[in-house]
């Protein structure tokens, strides 16, 4: 009989090159952290100083850092050393990666390396490329590819030349709450919040949104709506800190909309949406964003940019709506049917937190997780010690 493995005797190399702070960089951190908790070895490998960097020092995940961005030949060369320097320094048994730029090289170096399985988390907007055969020959050792939810399966089935049988859905392992507590201001005012992430500077997307809101107001006032409207820019940093801050603050005193902008910092978490009534999300370069998820788990009708993903999430206008990303009218119009048509959209979302907990709940998801790299790592040592034998 095999010896069963222990993945508490394991260690993982978790890949995260980046300098964002979104929703692929904190599950980034959640796994590390999963996988310490129940006994395993986690390391970071991520760019000094960066957000991955202090982030995982507050969870006090032990970090290696590598210097420079994989952008040209001699990059990669350094990270083709650097990874089999640590692979061999700190006996790395499984490496899972959450960035495209670091699969190949990757791949590259573990196709020497039978016994160490790679994991990948796709979550980006990449553009369409041509593999060469040894793009498709380094990213096909790639191991599991885990994606958020069906469409994001069905888009990397399309991009990686990988078997369809090591692409997953694992959920998105967010925290849900405990009770629905949230406060709807069916009588007096609603709350219009929308999530400004922690590196955002390009205030173009943020301007077409503030944009919306004079023709939105004038239009609900000349109908006789009533209830006054306030639209939250919410942050998980200090205000006073964020690059987009002063430029957000200037176009609310140009339009003098003073009196219906409101700034908040909360963490991003479940409990920070229950006293939001519609969320507006901005586009981002993800193909799944974990607030548009809060929003929702917390009963609230959500408005989101028009991707294949999102409009499966807010099931087709059932649980809200979804505009294109670069139309102000659209972004006006959909805000509008939500305001007036409000009760509708709160009846169907009554419970959608129970069936979003059998796809996203965090308990799911790390059971996933560990269920993967068991087989996964288990898969490999056979195959190895099988060609021990046969050699």
């Amino acid at each position: 009989m095999r010896e069963k493995i222990r993945l508490a005797d394991l260690t993982v190399l978790y890949v995260c090159l980046s300098e964002e702070w979104s929703s692929i960089e904190r599950r980034c951190i959640a796994d590390a952290s999963y996988f310490r908790n129940i006994g395993g070895t986690a390391f970071i490998l991520c760019h000094e100083d960066s957000l991955v960097d202090s982030e995982a020092e507050k969870d006090d995940i032990p970090r290696l850092y590598f210097g420079t961005h994989l952008s040209g030949w001699r990059s990669r060369v350094n990270f083709y050393f650097q990874i089999q320097h640590i692979l061999q320094k700190q006996q790395i048994d499984i490496i899972h990666s959450y960035n495209y730029n670091s699969l190949l090289p990757l791949g590259m170096i573990l196709k020497s390396l039978p016994l160490v399985p790679l994991v990948f988390t796709y979550n980006e907007i990449l553009p369409w490329k041509s593999h060469t055969f040894l793009d498709r020959w380094f990213i096909s050792r790639t191991d599991s590819i885990f994606t958020f939810s069906p469409n994001i399966k069905e888009l990397a089935a399309e991009i990686f030349p990988v078997t369809g049988r090591k692409i997953h859905v694992t959920g998105a392992g967010i925290d849900f709450p405990s009770k629905i507590t949230r406060s709807q201001h069916l009588e007096e005012k609603k709350k219009i919040m929308t999530f400004i992430p922690r590196t955002e500077e390009d205030l173009k997307h943020i301007r077409l949104f503030v944009d919306s809101i004079p023709p939105l107001l004038y239009h609900l006032k000349s109908v006789g709506f009533t209830q006054k409207l306030i639209f939250t820019f919410l942050t998980d940093i200090s205000w006073y800190t964020h690059p987009s801050y002063d430029g957000i603050k200037r176009m609310i005193l140009e339009r003098h909309l003073e009196m219906h902008i409101s700034f908040e910092t909360r963490p991003l978490a479940s409990h920070s949406f229950q006293d939001c009534d519609i969320f507006v999300g901005l586009p981002t370069a993800e193909l799944f964003s974990d607030q548009d998820l809060y929003a929702l788990v917390t009963q609230t009708p959500v408005l989101l940019p028009r991707t294949s993903t999102r409009q499966h999430l807010v099931k087709q206008g059932k649980f809200g709506e979804t505009y294109h990303p670069e139309d102000g009218r659209e972004l006006k119009d959909k805000i509008i049917k939500i305001v007036t048509n409000y009760s509708n959209y709160l009846e169907e979302l009554n419970g959608v937190e129970l069936e979003l907990q059998e796809q996203h709940h965090f308990e799911r998801y790390a059971e996933e997780l560990y269920a993967h790299y068991e087989k996964l790592y288990t898969q490999r040592l056979r195959y190895t010690q099988k060609n021990k034998r046969l050699s």
